[in-house]
């Protein structure tokens, strides 16, 4: 099956799609971010966010800061299973080579950051 990501497409283009494209899928096949097991992950390089396909939708888990947010890799981790969502989650980098477009401007270099799910966006 193929699945169209969300988001707008390039003007003047008429045929189905989005304008967002992935540089790499990653399956979470551990449940690490807490959305199932066998989950796979896009990164959206032009919409700040990874995008998880859950029962054939979209989840856009949006990465608020940096702006410019370009993830190049996933990868999950899970340090306590007994701890629920605490002891789990998926780390991702980002990182382009146009950074004087991001925040920061050339200051600015590739970061890892941890992904967590919380079960409400309360939870500590």
């Amino acid at each position: 099956t193929l699945y169209q990501f969300p988001g707008p497409q390039f003007k003047g283009v008429t045929d189905p799609g989005s304008a967002d494209h992935a540089y790499y899928v990653w399956v979470d096949r551990y449940n690490t971010l807490g959305l199932g097991a066998n989950v796979p992950i896009a990164e959206a390089n032009g919409g700040e966010a990874l995008l998880a396909l859950v029962n054939g939708k979209f989840v856009n888990i949006h990465i608020p800061y940096p702006m410019g947010f370009f993830s190049k890799y996933v990868d999950g981790r899970i340090d306590n299973p007994n701890t629920g969502w605490k002891g789990r989650g998926v780390w991702t980098t980002t990182g382009t080579r146009t950074v004087f477009h991001n925040e920061g401007g050339t200051a600015s270099r590739p970061k890892a950051y941890k992904v967590q799910m919380r079960p409400d966006p309360l939870a500590r």
